[in-house]
């Protein structure tokens, strides 16, 4: 059997290979994951199979860096691929390739990806970031074979896709999924009662330095973090000694392992909020299954503590099985938007 790639060429349906001449045609693409402070990108086959991931600083500085990097990529693997899949932030028109004027790629606002790109000359497809997630779980992952279902990633914010007859349900201006701008507290309104707050570890990591007084010039997110203290009047972390001690997700695991009231509070209040939220969703649209992802997720305890928090909720409320959410962990992690990105290519730009 001679496997090879061709360009500009389509012969798969829904991922089923076919056969040319009794040469079996195999589909790969570049799949690029530009994130806030690195892109990821890697070789994406048609069953799935993600060569190694690689990183290099994201091209944040203007239009001209964003091309002449993606240039350089695709140039050392073009004849092994048949077009570029692009992960992205932002709301984005994913059957042109445009971003609106969201996310922090601020150089591209506006601006037709695919369009931009032409001077390539292969197909390029663009899809938002939260939506590839939903994706690669429902090619092969926790969401495989379900029609309806909801996907929550939690990072630095919160991510969200929303799965509609086993499609990406887009919604007007592309915006559904952006769980992150979801109150959870009403009448508190404002950044600090969003779910990027209450629950992405932007919130928990500025909640952290103001418990135990750590200095936020050593924290992840550190400009985001100095803007929303500077938001704060009563801020402590302006003067006095501060601790150059990191706040991310692995130390907060670790104070709690050893008991730390404050800490434990903050976490606490994560897994209110994220039940919250996970109630919500399941009660406005009663997906089959909401799938979890992102960093935190890969805590056991988290999700023995949510599902602890959604049972004492439900039973407050005599909720019925129907209304119940079926909550589980995503497969994918780093490689999720990798694989979405690839599978939005792979079939046909479709959703």
């Amino acid at each position: 059997m001679v496997v090879f790639s061709i360009r500009l060429l389509y012969v798969i349906d829904r991922f089923i290979v076919k056969k040319i001449k009794d040469e079996v045609i195999i589909v790969r693409c570049l799949s690029l994951d530009f994130g806030g402070s690195s892109l990821k990108y890697g070789i994406v086959d048609q069953d799935g199979r993600l060569g190694k991931i690689e990183r290099v600083p994201a091209p944040l500085e203007s239009r001209e860096q964003f091309v002449e990097l993606v240039k350089e990529l695709y140039g050392k693997v073009k004849e092994e691929v048949d077009g570029i899949a692009i992960s992205m932030p932002g709301y984005i028109d994913a059957r042109t390739g445009t971003l609106s004027h969201t996310g922090m790629y601020q150089q591209l606002w506006g601006i037709c990806i695919p369009q931009l790109l032409q001077e390539l000359k292969c197909p390029v497809t663009v899809e938002n970031d939260g939506n590839c997630g939903a994706l690669s779980e429902l090619w092969k992952g926790a969401l495989e074979g379900c029609r309806d279902g909801a996907v929550i990633m939690l990072g630095s914010g919160i991510g969200g896709g929303i799965l509609k007859e086993g499609k990406i349900h887009h919604g007007k201006s592309a915006a559904a999924g952006e769980i992150s701008y979801m109150i959870l507290k009403p009448g508190k309104y404002g950044f600090g009662n969003s779910a990027i707050f209450d629950i992405g570890m932007i919130g928990m990591t500025y909640k952290m330095c103001l418990a135990k007084k750590l200095d936020l010039s050593v924290q992840d997110y550190r400009e985001t973090l100095i803007a929303i203290d500077g938001m704060n009047a009563e801020s402590p972390l302006r003067g006095g000694q501060l601790k150059r001690i990191k706040a991310d997700g692995k130390q907060m695991f670790v104070w709690l392992e050893e008991g730390d009231p404050e800490i434990a509070r903050i976490y606490d209040e994560f897994i209110e909020n994220l039940a919250a939220l996970v109630n919500n969703i399941q009660v406005v649209y009663a997906p089959e299954k909401i799938a979890i992802g992102g960093g935190l997720s890969t805590q056991e305890r988290v999700f023995a503590d949510l599902q602890k928090e959604l049972e004492k909720f439900y039973a407050s409320m005599g909720m019925e099985d129907a209304l119940k959410a079926d909550v589980c962990a995503c497969k994918y992690l780093d490689e999720t938007n990798l694989l979405g990105a690839a599978y939005h290519f792979m079939t046909g730009r479709e959703g």
